[in-house]
């Protein structure tokens, strides 16, 4: 499949979008907590796959490879543009649950989504990337151009901050 796809058959790029766009764009939204900038970077990202793939190191799962891909692509689009805040109607800030419940597991996520949209970009791109893709710290920072060190640091920053934000103080 990727050979074709590096070919530029259509086809073959369809069937990689219709396997991997969801994942993908969940990579792209998370890193730009904006839907519109998450199709954006979907859609350059398939745009761009038959140039892209031929450097793809066929021995290597497909998939890891091109949420990589959306990542670079999606740190890119934040880089470049600063980022427009979505709020969608009837869910501002301050009517989003104030604790999360085990009953309702979808008011977690978005307690939690609420959470890592205050952190500052930086340290939520290391959550996203570590915590939600399974990146290594190494390989973040090769994507972020800081030191793995610089990685840890951030995610450490982060997760205070979140604790903070999630447990207010209250027994974990």
């Amino acid at each position: 499949m990727a050979r074709r796809a590096a070919r530029g058959d259509r086809e073959a790029i369809k069937s990689l979008y219709e396997e991997y766009s969801e994942q993908l764009f969940a990579v792209a939204y998370r890193l730009t907590e904006s839907s519109a900038d998450a199709r954006d970077v979907l859609h350059d990202v398939f745009c761009e796959l038959p140039r892209a793939i031929r450097g793809f190191d066929r021995a290597r799962p497909l998939g890891p490879w091109l949420r990589a891909v959306a990542s670079r692509a999606a740190l890119d689009q934040v880089r470049t543009e600063r980022r427009r805040r979505e709020i969608p109607i009837g869910s501002a800030p301050d009517e989003l649950p104030e604790e999360a419940s085990p009953e309702f597991p979808v008011l977690n996520s978005m307690v939690v989504e609420r959470a890592l949209s205050l952190l500052p970009e930086e340290l939520r791109t290391v959550v996203v990337l570590k915590e939600m893709e399974g990146y290594s710290h190494r390989q973040i920072a090769e994507l972020l151009d800081i030191s793995p060190r610089t990685s840890e640091r951030r995610l450490h920053e982060a997760r205070e901050f979140l604790r903070a934000e999630l447990f207010d103080g209250k027994e974990m």
